[in-house]
């Protein structure tokens, strides 16, 4: 009973541990645009947070050739799942929902937009390739 109790616990002190390492604020630039801002928050042991993403464009091979400042004003996360390094989550962007997975390294980051089939033959038809990840920094703890 004990070992079980100890081990419980050093599970939940290991996934607050990495929970804590995603809080912040991470930021994605392009020529001195940031278009990307992720604020991650850790609360009551559940991660959440917001997302402002600015207008960008990209080249023939997904890559980030232009882009915006995101908004001042972030959107909520939704739909948060932890699984070893990567969180995936949720965006409402109008009537849209557009999914993401962050993969997390060494004081960066690595955000993916997840496309539904849908989305991808609508990109594919009119000759767009998915983009590519794009590279968070983490400028507030």
């Amino acid at each position: 009973m004990a070992a079980a109790l100890l081990a419980t616990a050093l599970a939940a002190l290991s996934l607050g541990q990495s929970l804590e390492s995603y809080r912040g604020t991470w930021t994605a630039e392009f020529d001195g645009a940031a278009f990307v801002r992720l604020e991650l928050s850790v609360t009551g042991g559940a991660l959440g947070g917001r997302i402002a993403l600015g207008e960008m464009q990209i080249d023939a091979d997904g890559r980030v050739k232009a882009a915006k400042n995101a908004p001042d004003r972030a959107t909520p996360i939704f739909d948060v799942v932890v699984r070893d390094s990567v969180v995936s989550f949720s965006h409402k962007d109008g009537n849209d929902i557009d999914r993401f997975e962050v993969r997390l390294g060494a004081g960066e980051a690595e955000l993916r937009f997840i496309l539904d089939e849908e989305t991808l033959k609508e990109l594919t038809d009119d000759g767009i390739p998915p983009p590519t990840p794009v590279r968070l920094k983490k400028v507030t703890p």
